[in-house]
């Protein structure tokens, strides 16, 4: 296999279509066509099934595609590793991270980022908060920004940092006064006894927030009114915030919302429920010095520090 090779059968499996994949070369499909044909010959049997429109993998043709795969990541790797090693500023950072944590996270810390690094473009992948497996195992992803209990054993798990999932609450609900606070927390403490004759919409079981509110539920014997569940956190708080129910949400969700009547939030009992924000990437993957910088000033960010300083710092 060369390159060229690589290159023109992993853009035939991307499109599956030899016509498309020929406009991303920009070259002419009788060109690729006979391409692909010289490349069967050599291998000695089909690499792709030709079904009505489509170009599906053989069962050959998909074990050539891996192999093919991980050469094109080795040589990526190899051209962001002499970039740096070459002090070349320029590159293209690759993310995946959910739209919510992008709106709060990316206009504190894109200043900074873009002040240090302005040769370097980004590409910005936005998904719902169920981040799926395909990010993290994809060849064109730096890395994956979720949300997580705990570790991913089969990927690198870099912790940049913690937040509180708190209850949202209307500001005219009868539950939103009369609640203790903790010491130095920033929130009143919620007994959640007195959830259980309450209404809620929630994140669908398969989400970080679902998942913790079942658990909730569960270790207090509670079997809550569920209007109805969402994977929009956002649609959550903003129905919370009118009083028609009450939702879980990440307390840096809920601060990046503009509302005209903001809600009350609460910690619920005595130990804080908490999840861990991550950004995970292949094990053995190269990160580049721009997106170790970019890890860093998240990590500060969710510290609490003001990166305005760190703007034009350089």
């Amino acid at each position: 296999m060369d390159l060229k090779e690589i290159n023109y059968l992993l853009r035939i499996q991307q499109h599956r279509s030899i016509t498309k994949a020929a406009e991303t070369l920009f070259i002419s499909q009788p060109a690729l066509s006979k391409f692909l044909k010289s490349v069967e010959t050599q291998v000695g049997t089909p690499l792709f099934n030709r079904i009505g429109n489509q170009m599906v993998p053989t069962f050959v043709g998909r074990r050539y595609l891996s192999y093919a795969a991980e050469i094109a990541a080795l040589q990526d790797d190899w051209n962001i590793e002499r970039s740096d090693l070459l002090n070349e500023e320029i590159g293209l950072l690759s993310m995946t991270i959910p739209p919510l944590r992008s709106s709060s996270i990316l206009p504190a810390v894109m200043p900074a980022f873009f002040s240090r690094y302005p040769q370097v473009k980004v590409s910005l992948t936005e998904e719902s908060s169920m981040i799926k497996q395909h990010w993290l195992e994809s060849s064109e992803i730096d890395f994956v920004i979720c949300s997580d209990v705990q570790a991913l054993p089969t990927q690198n798990n870099r912790l940049l940092g913690k937040e509180e999932i708190v209850l949202v609450v209307a500001t005219d609900h009868p539950l939103a006064k009369g609640h203790h606070s903790r010491s130095k927390a920033p929130y009143p403490v919620i007994d959640p006894k007195l959830l259980g004759d309450q209404s809620f919409i929630l994140n669908s079981s398969d989400q970080t927030t679902g998942k913790l509110a079942c658990q909730l539920f569960e270790k207090n014997e509670i079997t809550p009114q569920v209007l109805m569940r969402t994977r929009n956190t956002e649609t959550a708080i903003r129905l919370a915030a009118t009083g028609t129910c009450l939702a879980f949400a990440p307390e840096t969700y809920v601060r990046n919302i503009n509302f005209d009547k903001p809600p009350v939030l609460f910690s619920v009992g005595e130990e804080k429920i908490e999840i861990n924000l991550y950004a995970r990437y292949q094990s053995g993957r190269y990160l580049p010095a721009y997106a170790i910088y970019f890890l860093d000033l998240v990590e500060k960010y969710m510290a609490g520090e003001d990166l305005t300083r760190q703007v034009y710092a350089y």
